[in-house]
């Protein structure tokens, strides 16, 4: 896929919500903490402070899963295994994080 055409998604849950939250970005060379702080920003300045300090909460205190691995704030999107999707005829690089305040259990080796 060639990256002047590469549309680059995060997916972001929470427990507090059942509806994630999308952020659109443009160089996957982006590390995780600068996505979440787009998301902060974009739900501030779109008329949704109260979302935004609670999202911004959320992403203090809890850790970042992904594919069921805890994954580090610094860490890039570009390092993380990634989906294709194509959604009304644009190709969507996706990748789904999830904000968790503790996590028990996991595969046993």
């Amino acid at each position: 896929m060639s990256s002047q055409n590469a549309n680059y998604v995060v997916k972001m849950n929470t427990a507090l919500s059942n509806k994630p939250f999308f952020v659109k970005i443009t160089d996957p060379n982006i590390s995780i903490s600068r996505n979440f702080s787009e998301a902060i920003f974009v739900l501030r300045n779109t008329g949704r402070p109260l979302e935004s300090d609670q999202f911004h909460q959320l992403f203090e205190h809890h850790q970042i899963f992904y594919s069921g691995k805890t994954v580090q704030k610094g860490e890039f999107f570009r390092d993380l295994s990634t989906i294709s999707q194509n959604i009304n005829e644009q190709n969507m690089t996706l990748v789904e994080l999830d904000l968790v305040s503790s996590h028990s259990g996991g595969k046993n080796k």
